[in-house]
């Protein structure tokens, strides 16, 4: 056995037995790791902002190839954002973007690019304005990393590069146009909401631009969630589970 430290991103937490609080992290060491904080719930000295989603935290744990988890001997937690917290469409994105990751991430997979991305992420979001916008631009370039996603540029059924209003075919997240739309009724695509060719624009900024440069007044707020509805079904579908955030972050859409 041995003492590692490592920084690390709080992606969920639950409480185990009567004070023990089990925290899936995200670290910049060694990927996602679970961790359990013992006696953590009744600890009047220990604050449970460590393992609260989004927190950012230096962990002194203990060490064992063999187990699953492990025992976190010391924590200090370095960056909380109470501003989140008091938004509700910020909280609900949060969880939407830390279950992403959680969800399509293996354990001990050491990736600091998906760290620095979350982490970058995160403080972003407690500043803007348009969390829709930044939850959409997360998830692409988190789907980017894991080299799942394909040409949004070309229809795949004709083949067209020049269109306008498109849906997203679920199963593989390319873009079906209006024209064949019309002559292919029924599909998996029938999932997806019609979407303007404004959102074509919006996927290539996400994919190769920094977030700060998009002007996200220029694409609809209801559009960018429709988009992000369908990139959420096809996560769902590639990866065979369930973002059981998404009902919170598409509410409106599920009344």
């Amino acid at each position: 056995m041995e003492i590692l430290r490592t920084t690390g991103i709080a992606l969920s937490s639950r409480v185990s037995g009567e004070a023990d609080v089990v925290c899936t992290i995200y670290t910049r060491d060694f990927g996602k790791r679970k961790f359990i904080f013992k006696g953590l719930k009744k600890s009047r000295k220990r604050s449970m902002a460590a393992t609260e989603p989004g927190a950012v935290s230096t962990l002194l744990y203990y060490h064992r190839d063999e187990r699953e988890s492990f025992i976190v001997n010391d924590v200090t937690v370095e960056k909380y954002y109470a501003s989140i917290n008091g938004d509700l469409k910020k909280i609900t994105n949060l969880y939407f973007i830390l279950e992403s990751v959680d969800k399509t991430c293996g354990y001990d997979i050491s990736d600091s690019s998906i760290f620095n991305l979350l982490m970058a992420g995160i403080e972003v979001l407690s500043r803007t304005d348009c969390p829709a916008h930044l939850a959409t631009f997360l998830v692409l370039r988190l789907l980017g990393k894991h080299g799942v996603l394909s040409d949004a540029e070309i229809c795949k059924l004709c083949g067209r590069r020049q269109f306008s209003n498109f849906t997203m075919d679920v199963a593989d997240l390319r873009p079906v146009c209006g024209a064949c739309l019309g002559d292919n009724p029924s599909g998996p695509w029938q999932k997806s909401s019609l979407l303007p060719g404004a959102m074509r624009e919006f996927i290539q900024k996400c994919m190769n631009e920094k977030f700060g440069n998009i002007d996200c007044a220029a694409y609809d707020e209801k559009d960018v969630l429709d988009l992000l509805f369908a990139i959420s079904l096809f996560m769902e579908n590639y990866y065979h589970m369930e973002l059981k955030s998404k009902s919170f972050v598409f509410s409106e859409r599920f009344a």
